[in-house]
């Protein structure tokens, strides 16, 4: 499958088939989430891959989000600020956190969707109940949950928004000099 092609057929998956996932897919996963672009060249986020089902309820519980437990696992992406105050200011830092996080969460996202599984990211999450669930230690932030798996239901995914009007968002050389 080609870029595009999972771009195209990546959608919100919260509902899981009870299979399995190869390790090696696994780790191709992940491999894929560390080749992202990031600022600095640093790479300041970690994975943590549960698999255990109390693990998973508990997470799904914590993240407010029912049936993520069905997915054969949930990658858990923290961050380490701390490595980045070395070279950025402190608002810069915490903002380029964020953003690394987010480019190799979209990697782990678009290399599932070419494998066929589906996945989400899962941002509303409460970290001191992570934390304490995960033994994360303090300077680390949980940047999100992403349950992977094969898909349950064609009814369980959600498409990834309204569609768009490109010539209303794109703007050729200025500002309201759009497309059309």
């Amino acid at each position: 499958m080609d870029v595009y092609d999972a771009i195209t057929r990546r959608k919100t998956v919260y509902s899981f088939l009870d299979k399995e996932v190869n390790e090696e897919v696994v780790l191709k996963l992940i491999d894929s989430a560390i080749k992202s672009p990031t600022a600095g060249g640093i790479r300041e986020y970690e994975f943590i891959i549960v698999t255990n089902p109390d693990k998973k309820k508990e997470i799904s519980r914590v993240s407010l989000t029912p049936h993520i437990d069905s997915a054969p696992f949930i990658v858990i992406v923290i961050c380490d600020k701390s490595k980045m105050d070395a070279v950025f200011d402190e608002e810069d830092s915490e903002t380029f956190c964020v953003e690394n996080a987010a480019l190799a969460i979209e990697n782990l996202l678009l290399m599932a969707s070419s494998y066929g599984l589906g996945s989400a990211w899962i941002a509303t999450l409460q970290q001191e109940e992570l934390r304490k669930l995960l033994a994360i230690p303090e300077k680390y932030k949980v940047r999100g949950i992403i349950p992977i798996g094969y898909i349950k239901e064609e009814g369980e995914i959600r498409n990834s928004g309204p569609k768009v009007d490109i010539s209303r968002i794109v703007h050729i050389e200025k500002f309201n000099n759009n497309a059309n």
